[in-house]
């Protein structure tokens, strides 16, 4: 991805398009016209090169878009002297693929790589014995991985744990594997009465000023996705920039501490979040026994927004339930108006 600069005449376009504008709308249409035109013009010999490993081709090509899209917003807006070259490859979620990505993405040389959007892990080890550090995507995370800053807040399997446990107290089909580790959109289908979902937790402030260069460059709005690229290449550059004079371990360590459009990034032995993962029921439930229906009150009691002393941000207090432990708040499956909606983003 080379840069290059706006002609005039592109220019004068995109100010009819956009029109007179002032305070933040201008500052939005002003780095917007960064993101489209490449603003600046990048030294081959000093740019940076990063990796990506997207799911292109499936389960979403319309994911991998606006995956794409948020990256290259941030890349066109960070405020350096060149302009890093990207190298995207597609693994299709496929664990297989994600490795022959990591091999050729290790023969490249580049400097670091962002992935792990679906899959998990796969090639991770690879990159460290090349030396190349690995910013991880993925709503779950792996214990014990260096050379790696993972924005997931949840421990790898801990979903599919806690729909297992549901599913027997409940007998509902609660599944933890579906589009939804993807978009991170809880959508329902006739196959299943719930799902267990990731939630998007971002940096409210962060977030109104990014979206509003996001549609102002790409004419939509900006989605979880489109969110998630952007604060992964913040990462990137941001390690690239601490990298210039020092080690990568000692650069990806700095980069830990930092703060992305997702708020500041978790700590390797954070404890998930009480609001990590949201069990979204559908409208209308099958017949239960008496028993589990008694269940089913007691857990949207215990972990709906509705629950006492609850809220949105901070979820439900420990109230001694089976399920107080659990990182998990529930909407829908009876819960006030308020909470039968699933959560798009949550504001930190």
């Amino acid at each position: 991805m080379s840069a290059r600069l706006l002609g005039a005449g592109a220019a004068r376009r995109m100010a009819r398009l956009w029109g007179p504008l002032g305070g933040s709308a201008a500052r939005a249409a002003a780095a917007a016209l960064a993101v489209v035109a490449g603003f600046g013009v990048a030294s081959a010999a000093q740019a940076a090169t990063i990796g990506v490993i997207l799911p292109g081709s499936w389960p979403s090509v319309q994911q991998a878009e606006a995956l794409q899209q948020g990256m290259t917003l941030a890349l066109k807006t960070w405020p350096g002297d060149s302009v890093p070259t990207l190298i995207v490859k597609d693994s299709a979620c496929d664990a297989r693929k994600a490795e022959l990505a990591t091999d050729e993405l290790i023969q490249a040389k580049v400097d670091i790589v962002l992935g792990n959007w679906c899959e998990i892990g796969n090639g991770a080890d690879r990159l460290k014995a090349a030396g190349i550090p690995l910013i991880s995507s993925n709503a779950e995370r792996v214990p014990g991985k260096d050379l790696q800053v993972q924005l997931g807040r949840i421990e790898l399997y801990a979903a599919e744990r806690i729909a297992t446990e549901l599913r027997r107290e409940t007998g509902l089909r609660i599944s933890a594997r579906t589009s939804c580790w993807l978009d991170f959109e809880a959508t329902l289908s006739e196959r299943v009465d719930a799902v267990l979902c990731p939630v998007l937790a971002v940096d409210k402030t962060r977030w109104d000023q990014v979206a509003n260069t996001y549609t102002a460059a790409f004419r939509k709005p900006i989605t979880p996705s489109a969110a998630r690229g952007y604060a992964a290449m913040e990462l990137a550059l941001n390690y690239l920039r601490r990298a210039k004079s020092g080690k990568a371990a000692v650069a990806l360590r700095e980069t830990q501490g930092s703060t992305t459009l997702l708020g500041p990034v978790p700590a390797a032995d954070a404890p998930a979040p009480t609001t990590a993962l949201q069990l979204v029921f559908a409208p209308h439930l099958p017949k239960m026994s008496p028993q589990q229906s008694q269940t089913l009150d007691k857990l949207v009691k215990s972990k709906g927004c509705g629950c006492p002393g609850g809220t949105l941000r901070d979820g439900c207090p420990k109230d001694g339930s089976p399920w107080s432990n659990m990182p998990f708040v529930v909407r829908g499956g009876g819960t006030p108006a308020a909470c039968a909606s699933a959560i798009q983003v949550l504001e930190l």
